[in-house]
């Protein structure tokens, strides 16, 4: 088979670390699974079933024990830009086991000593002893560190563990379109395939339904030898179950919601198939209480039960007891179905002393106080359907407009420079005052460094010991889209309840990095304006030139803890732009 991509690019590399901005738009180009394996020496691979996750960890095994001489041009973007693919490190021995019966690494892999790779497929398996599978590839690799790990499991399942420091998280990609011919060539470097497997990538070569499982089908009939896979059984329960009446299907879900989910999706193919509508199921599945499912069996909902899905969602979100995948895609179908919060919200700041920087990092150091007075600002980052309105309203070129639909209408507003977000602050006080949400005497512009920093944390010291967060307490994976997250992209906004901070804004931490109307200077890896913070001194000159980056803060998407917090310090040129660099916006009295 083809090598599978992985959401994690060249670019969100780059990110990481210290970067100038592109001149214009650069297409991702995607690394594959071998090479992430080879960057994260502790990583969990996530795919649903069928998504090619055994055949990828094999692909791994072979390659990192230095079957493959030569590197292979793999294709890394829907451009065709292909790059070859390499093992950058030495042959290493592989050891490919897969979690059934066992609920620990030690049990699976035995006393085995570095340098190794040691790959895990079927990591759902492990059930509730995942997390703790986890911790313990984490501890086992810092005792040994020529000792590394790939997991690979179920994206429903395993995007919900808590993942431990040390420990990163990632999806495979569905397969390119027109890539078999390439996975036959690599088949053949590789010396050859058997037919299950090859049958088996012929219906995934789509990875959408109904396409593939027409593929299943036709070679059902066929009589053609078939793999055991989860993909198949889903999708046979999913033909057993199409001519089950909906109650009944919905009283399955509410039995064994674990079981049902991954086959739902191939039932609503069935239906659709048949020329039968999914919203009778969706209406069952609404009132057994699973308004998640039913939301991705109604893409064509009348407006009543459109309005009853959206409140269902929102009532899930703000009782903040979904697990991350199951917030991830409440987030989408809300804002498909119509998404009634107020994404325009602004929270009240009042006025106080912030004890601002921190002791953990040089750039954000001595900490010190500055007085602030009160302020309003921004609930959430700003939004798509509040850009998107804006960039129509001035004809702006908005860089993103062109890859958005309605499911993405409350994501941050991303690919903004400095520039382009004051002048939204500029438009939204017209409109805003013709609406009454603000005063004659107020304007709206982006918040200053210490601003931001004082919305973010409020009166909470700094410590020598840990960094500061939003929700006054130590890092909590649960509370933000950060890199622990997995998801390497912004999710709808308001999403992470439980990590708002003491005056109830949202996405401080993660999400996207936010634009400041501070200065930094030049100079990428330290500031020319340091601290402590003077407004005096020129760093809030809004006419300062091309070349003086703007502060950034917040983190993103990607960060770890270390960045998505209260108090580092990021930077990007004013005219700089990326799909991790959003703002929000402070209302305050003109003057």
């Amino acid at each position: 088979m083809l090598p599978l991509l992985v959401n994690w690019t060249e670019e969100d590399r780059a990110a990481k670390g210290l970067r100038v901005a592109p001149a214009a738009p650069v297409p991702p180009v995607h690394l594959t699974a071998l090479e992430l394996a080879a960057e994260a020496p502790v990583l969990l691979l996530l795919a649903p079933p069928g998504g090619g996750k055994s055949a990828t960890l094999a692909h791994v095994a072979r390659l990192a024990a230095g079957a493959l001489a030569s590197p292979l041009a793999v294709p890394r973007n829907a451009q065709g830009a292909a790059r070859p693919e390499a093992w950058p490190l030495p042959p290493l021995p592989t050891h490919l086991r897969q979690a059934r019966g066992q609920s620990s690494l030690a049990a699976l892999f035995g006393l085995v000593a570095g340098p190794a790779l040691l790959l895990l497929d079927d990591a759902e398996a492990l059930g509730e002893a995942g997390p703790a599978a986890l911790e313990e590839a984490a501890a086992w690799h810092a005792a040994d560190p020529a000792l590394r790990f790939l997991l690979a499991g179920d994206a429903a399942i395993c995007a919900a563990w808590a993942l431990p420091r040390g420990v990163r998280r990632h999806h495979l990609l569905p397969r390119l379109s027109g890539a078999l011919p390439a996975a036959e060539a690599l088949a053949q470097r590789l010396g050859g395939t058997g037919s299950p497997t090859a049958l088996a990538d012929r219906w995934r070569a789509a990875h959408v339904a109904p396409e593939a499982e027409l593929a299943l089908r036709d070679a059902l009939r066929e009589g053609e030898p078939l793999p055991e896979a989860p993909y198949l059984r889903h999708l046979l329960t999913a033909w057993a179950l199409a001519e089950e009446a909906p109650a009944g299907i919905a009283a399955r879900h509410r039995a064994a919601p674990e079981r049902l989910a991954p086959v739902l999706p191939h039932l609503a193919a069935r239906l659709r198939e048949a020329g039968r509508s999914a919203l009778p199921l969706a209406e069952a599945l609404l009132a057994a209480g699973a308004a998640l499912p039913a939301a991705e069996l109604a893409e064509a909902a009348p407006p009543d039960l459109r309005a009853r899905l959206a409140a269902a969602l929102r009532a899930a979100i703000e009782g903040d007891a979904l697990s991350l995948p199951a917030r991830f895609a409440a987030g989408r179908h809300l804002a498909r179905l119509g998404d009634s919060r107020d994404l325009e919200a602004l929270v009240a700041v009042p006025a106080g002393r912030l004890a601002m920087g921190s002791l953990r990092h040089v750039n954000s150091s001595p900490p010190h106080g500055v007085a602030l007075e009160g302020y309003r600002i921004g609930r959430y980052p700003v939004t798509n359907r509040a850009f998107l309105r804006f960039a129509m309203a001035t004809d702006l070129g908005w860089r993103a407009a062109t890859s958005l639909d309605g499911s993405a209408d409350s994501l941050p507003a991303t690919d903004v420079t400095w520039h382009e977000a004051r002048a939204f602050c500029a438009w939204i006080a017209g409109q805003w005052r013709a609406e009454g949400r603000i005063g004659a005497q107020e304007h709206v512009r982006l918040p200053s460094e210490p601003e931001w920093e004082w919305a973010a944390r409020g009166e909470q010291p700094a410590t020598a010991d840990q960094e500061v967060y939003p929700w006054a307490g130590p890092w909590d994976a649960a509370r933000a889209n950060a890199e622990s997250a997995g998801l390497n992209a912004p999710c709808a906004v308001g999403l992470f309840p439980a990590g708002a901070s003491p005056f109830g804004a949202e996405d401080l931490a993660g999400q996207v990095w936010e634009w400041t109307s501070t200065l930094w200077g030049e100079a990428m890896a330290r500031p020319h304006f340091a601290y402590p913070y003077d407004a005096t001194d020129g760093r809030e000159a809004p006419a300062a030139g091309p070349a003086q980056r703007r502060v950034l803060r917040g983190g993103c998407f990607s960060s770890g803890p270390e960045k998505a917090n209260c108090t580092y310090r990021g930077s990007l040129e004013p005219g700089g732009f990326w799909r991790g660099n959003g703002f929000r916006v402070v209302v305050a009295p003109v003057g």
